[in-house]
């Protein structure tokens, strides 16, 4: 305990164990709620524990509130490894691991945003990934946005698979020059208000690009007629259908096969 003849140090220090207890204290606590959470809910299947949406307006409010010479970087790696400990508590799961044109910058990524308590396994392709996906639900996969194949197109079951968040999801200006990389999973039992809807098109003739970008999307990947598309919610497929039309070009189909938060970038002062 302190004391009026403690020196400045030692009550520091003091005040840091305090703290350190006050945490695992509420750890702890976060802990029985989850517990309480599971017997509610019945949150047994990774598609009814993960929660996407609510996971983008957490990180939304810890960047809000965020001050002072702790980088946001370690704060949103420490906050992840909790979300991920206390997901797998209500639903065990694990991680598969596309290719990437950089393996360690993969597997840096992974260990950052899935923590340390989640098993990895990395696959030579995309569609490898997706494959072991489908067959069992307690499962999540990295994929990077490479275009090899139209790997996406596996995406569009109704019923099956889904990308639900796109990775980095902070943009700092000390991690701009990560990889994107796309997450899917099982469906969700609560699908989220997405801010960015993900499609598979085919397209033949005409300027898919200028199309896209007229509303505010992109071209992600693209594989002869075959395209992924990232386009606001705002936007409709039969829009940009008649924009793909005014350019020559013909939409034959589209398929969504996901959807995601809208990233935060705070280079550009977006959490302002």
């Amino acid at each position: 305990m302190d004391t009026i003849g403690t020196d400045p140090l030692t009550r520091i220090r003091n005040r840091i164990d305090a703290l350190d207890a006050d945490m695992h204290r509420l750890l702890i606590e976060r802990s029985a709620i989850i517990d309480e959470l599971i017997r509610i809910k019945g949150t047994s299947t990774p598609g009814a524990a993960f929660r996407p949406g609510r996971e983008a307006d957490m990180m939304r409010r810890i960047v809000m509130r965020h001050e002072g010479r702790l980088p946001l970087a370690s704060v949103e790696h420490i906050w992840r490894e909790i979300i991920t400990v206390f997901t797998a508590m209500q639903a065990p799961f694990s991680v598969i691991a596309g290719p990437s044109d950089d393996p360690l910058v993969m597997r840096d990524m992974v260990r950052f945003y899935f923590g340390f308590s989640i098993g990895i396994e990395t696959v030579e392709s995309e569609e490898a990934a997706l494959n072991m996906l489908a067959k069992r639900e307690n499962r999540l996969a990295v994929l990077s946005l490479r275009d090899d194949t139209p790997w996406w197109r596996m995406l569009e079951d109704e019923s099956g698979p889904k990308i639900f968040a796109r990775f980095p999801f902070l943009l700092s200006p000390e991690r701009r020059d990560l990889p994107p990389v796309y997450i899917a999973g099982p469906p969700l039992q609560d699908q989220p208000d997405a801010d960015i809807g993900l499609y598979s098109l085919n397209v033949e003739g005409g300027a898919l690009v200028a199309a896209v970008e007229r509303f505010g999307g992109i071209v992600s990947l693209r594989s002869g007629a075959a395209a992924l598309v990232e386009l606001p919610q705002a936007s409709s497929i039969e829009e940009l259908a008649e924009e793909i039309g005014s350019t020559g070009g013909t939409l034959k189909a589209a398929s969504r096969v996901g959807g995601f938060a809208d990233p935060i970038d705070i280079f550009c002062g977006d959490a302002a």
